[in-house]
């Protein structure tokens, strides 16, 4: 949702008045200046609102999506935006985040367990045990090549993963006791296709309205530059 700034509220309409005498472009500078102050006030404050919306587990991720398009350079008021989004195809995860500032449905394939995760149920990172790439996980057509692979990553200590029906096995222990097999495992992943609703969070938007108070100081810092700028022309 856009945001507006009126350079003739009572608070600066002062420095307005006094940009208005100087050359005709000293207010567009002041105003498209400010416009990008704001825009990185409410990046500088993104990760307050994350912190109140998400389970934060590296606070770097969303600093490192976040991109701010600034006022382009044109002298034209009514033209002027800047704008703070999340980054989309930098990532599959990136991509998420920007689809959780307005909500919807995700379709997910694998889907990670509690098990999956560092720390308890859902609020902790994957572990490493539990990262797959296509050189360790192996997909098991059948009962049988499902237990040949378990005794396999048994003998050879290996770490590869086991895709059988819609389930991420880990195998930890192998053993045979008088015809009974004994595997121990953890189910890593469910790979049934599902969906996720997913609560729009608003966080852009609840940083900009954290920012958008600050205009006021931003544009009279702003308008005060232009001003002692023009001065210093005729101090020369």
């Amino acid at each position: 949702m856009a945001q507006t700034f009126d350079i003739n509220m009572t608070e600066v309409i002062g420095f307005t008045n006094k940009l208005s005498k100087l050359h005709k472009y000293a207010i567009p500078l002041a105003i498209r200046s400010t416009l990008n102050d704001a825009a990185f006030e409410a990046k500088k404050v993104l990760p307050l609102v994350w912190d109140k919306s998400f389970t934060v587990r590296k606070m770097s991720f969303i600093t490192s999506h976040a991109r701010i398009n600034k006022s382009s350079n044109t002298t034209n008021i009514k033209s002027m935006v800047s704008e703070i989004g999340i980054l989309k195809g930098k990532s599959k995860a990136g991509n998420r985040l920007a689809f959780q500032e307005v909500g919807g449905i995700i379709e997910s394939h694998f889907m990670p367990r509690d098990v999956a995760r560092d720390g308890s149920a859902r609020s902790g990172k994957i572990s490493k045990r539990a990262y797959f790439q296509r050189n360790n996980i192996r997909k098991a057509n059948n009962k049988q090549q499902f237990i040949k692979m378990a005794y396999m990553n048994a003998k050879s200590n290996k770490s590869d993963l086991i895709w059988y029906k819609d389930l991420v096995f880990n195998v930890d222990s192998f053993s045979s006791s008088g015809g009974q097999l004994d595997i121990k495992y953890d189910v890593l992943y469910s790979t049934k296709e599902s969906k996720v609703s997913i609560e729009g969070r608003g966080f852009i938007r609840k940083s900009a309205k954290l920012a958008i108070p600050k205009m006021p100081t931003f544009y009279r810092k702003n308008a005060e530059f232009r001003i002692k700028k023009e001065m210093m022309k005729y101090m020369k």
